[in-house]
């Protein structure tokens, strides 16, 4: 019996990739907790991406509330939000970026 691996139909969302935005510099970081204050592991840039862990009708949801950070949103103005996404930066451990400050692509 061969068991094939398996694969996400047109009814399943794929999971999104995720990266920094030109309006925060092309710097997007992933942190070990759902907070500022959590270890830096990495920093992403425009051009370099990570998977969401989630696959939803939301890009990288269901969303984690953590700490409160600031940074510039995809309108270019000022913007103050506690909602995190986890990454596959480093899996089995949790990662997350802040989903304020990133972009996401199918």
């Amino acid at each position: 019996m061969v068991v094939l691996p398996h694969a996400a139909s047109a009814a399943e969302p794929e999971q999104a990739l995720v990266h920094a935005s030109p309006q925060n510099d092309c710097k997007l970081n992933v942190r070990a907790g759902a907070d500022v204050g959590s270890t830096l592991l990495a920093t992403l840039s425009c051009t370099n991406y990570t998977t969401c862990v989630s696959a939803t009708d939301v890009p990288c949801g269901p969303y984690a509330t953590g700490g409160v950070y600031t940074c510039v949103g995809s309108d270019g103005k000022q913007l103050t939000d506690n909602r995190w996404a986890e990454v596959a930066w480093r899996a089995p451990q949790k990662s997350y970026v802040a989903v304020g400050c990133a972009v996401f692509r199918a």
